[in-house]
């Protein structure tokens, strides 16, 4: 069943194995697409059809602990009264938050997200809140300034040469724009802006005391500034969080608003850097591809979504089975971690002819996708922030590939990745830049 596959390290954050997880995902597609992996006793779903499944079944399925998964070396269930408040947590009549904090307090700490953990219908009035900020109309409305940050940032290595691209643009980029949409003060913006970090579903890392003092200060500051906007509140997001009302009428305290902001902060910066330094390597190893993009600019975003698709950032995230259920016909007990692999996902052979092979003309010509990619997530759950990352990424490719005529790889690259179960992302990439005539 899984003979080639090493099932005690499915999970694991060797560093061989993050970085390359596919021939694993393939394997396990192939011969047990629902399997429960032993070392952290989750259920690991790798095949298109039951992530697709999984993701559109939130009453089975909770999200409280999406981006957190599997704790140390705990092998058992969640424990009964995690998986009870977990069936409860999108009733109106939940005790939110406190009760939820408090069960999962000794699980892992600050958990105060309230979006990507929190299940219909809570979850639903908050992400109507924020959703104005990342429709398609909205987002475009602030492609100049992307653009302008863009730039400034390649301004600085305009001479080509040799770069380092996640610390010169893929990882500042992205931590600049949202730090910007939240409405972080420019000279407040140095402790939020942290796209090296290696704490985020690696569970052989504790927090250091750098780390939570970081956090720490991270949080006293929002607080500060969340006071702020309650006083005067101006055109950001963490304004219309703080002046906000659910549907229901009710506002949201300063932990739900916190708890937002945290949320977009971290994952505005994850996905698009690590999905920008993905784009560069695949240009730097295609000279061809580079031309053809110069001289058709339009093909951009075919190229960025079957970048998605190929290398999506997002390895997979988590749920719990909220009851006695079933995926593909495996029988998953109340209480079982789930993990839905969106990265397998993306390369299932069922889904997407020969996927393996990164075909920049995929997603051309505007045709809608039979299956559509699961980089950003599925169901209830995709990700809000979806069109601000692909437009980010669209307009780096735009300027890089004007502003220089040769993009390769320089020398000494490890391609080394973040140890994470759920992230994916190069941890640096030299390349060496030619500018433009």
């Amino acid at each position: 069943m899984t003979s080639d596959v090493d099932v005690e390290r499915v999970l694991t954050v060797d560093q061989d194995v993050v970085d390359d997880p596919y021939p694993t995902w393939q394997a396990l597609r192939q011969t047990c697409p629902v399997f429960r992996e032993p070392r952290f006793n989750v259920v690991v779903v790798t095949r298109y059809d039951d992530i697709v499944d999984v993701a559109r079944r939130p009453k089975d399925f909770s999200s409280i602990l999406a981006a957190y998964g599997p704790k140390g070396t705990d092998r058992g269930p969640v424990p009964a009264a995690l998986c009870d408040i977990a069936r409860r947590t999108g009733t109106p009549d939940a005790e939110r938050p406190g009760r939820v904090l408090e069960l999962l307090d000794a699980y892992v700490p600050d958990v105060q997200d309230q979006l990507q953990h929190v299940d219909p219908p809570l979850h639903t009035r908050h992400r109507s809140i924020v959703s104005r900020w990342f429709t398609p109309s909205a987002v475009e409305q602030r492609a100049d300034t992307i653009r302008s940050i863009a730039n400034s940032l390649i301004d600085r290595f305009a001479d080509g040469g040799r770069v380092e691209i996640l610390d010169a643009l893929a990882g500042p980029l992205p931590a600049t724009v949202v730090a910007d949409i939240i409405g972080i003060p420019e000279d407040r913006r140095d402790v939020f802006l942290d796209w090296k970090e290696e704490v985020i579903g690696n569970p052989e890392v504790e927090f250091t005391s750098a780390t939570s003092e970081r956090y720490q200060r991270i949080r006293a500051l929002f607080q500060t500034f969340i006071a702020a906007r309650r006083a005067q509140p101006a055109d950001d997001m963490m304004s219309t969080l703080v002046v906000a009302r659910t549907r229901d009428g009710d506002e949201l305290d300063d932990q739900a608003v916190l708890g937002l902001l945290l949320l977009f902060l971290g994952g505005g910066q994850e996905t698009t850097g690590k999905a920008i330094t993905s784009g560069v390597r695949v240009l730097a190893t295609q000279a061809q591809l580079q031309s053809e993009l110069r001289a058709r600019p339009g093909r951009i975003p075919a190229f960025i979504e079957e970048l998605l698709r190929v290398e999506s950032p997002v390895k997979g995230i988590f749920r719990i089975a909220t009851r006695d259920t079933q995926i593909g016909g495996v029988a998953v007990p109340e209480g079982s971690f789930v993990q839905l692999m969106w990265g397998s996902g993306n390369r299932d052979e069922t889904a997407f002819d020969e996927p393996d092979v990164f075909d920049p003309n995929r997603f051309g010509d505007g045709r809608r996708p039979e299956h559509p990619i699961l980089t950003f997530g599925h169901g209830v759950h995709l990700c809000p922030g979806a069109p601000l990352a692909r437009l980010q990424t669209r307009i780096v490719f735009e300027e890089l590939l004007a502003r220089f005529r040769s993009i390769t790889l320089a020398p000494g690259n490890d391609f080394r990745y973040f140890r994470s179960q759920i992230l994916r992302g190069l941890a640096g990439l030299w390349v060496d830049l030619e500018p433009a005539a």
